[in-house]
């Protein structure tokens, strides 16, 4: 009992944790987007990624929003 209480809990916070990351990922993508010198292409690709990491953490699937938001950032060199 007091295993899975533990484990629940554990859980818990690391949900909280990513949820509220993306926000801070999503503002650095947003700093960085106006002096980025990408291919039209993949500025797109930037954009996208961002769009649907913010839907993503909107539904309240944090790890997924996390996982596109760290793809933009890639791109963009942060």
């Amino acid at each position: 009992m007091k295993k899975t209480l533990v484990m629940a809990s554990l859980m818990v916070c690391s949900s909280l944790a990513f949820a509220h990351g993306c926000p801070g990922e999503m503002k650095k993508i947003d700093e960085r987007l106006p002096s980025a010198k990408l291919a039209p292409a993949e500025m797109s690709k930037v954009k996208d990624l961002r769009a649907r990491g913010e839907q993503l953490h909107k539904d309240g699937k944090h790890a997924e929003s996390m996982s596109a938001l760290g793809e933009a950032k890639k791109l963009l060199g942060i």
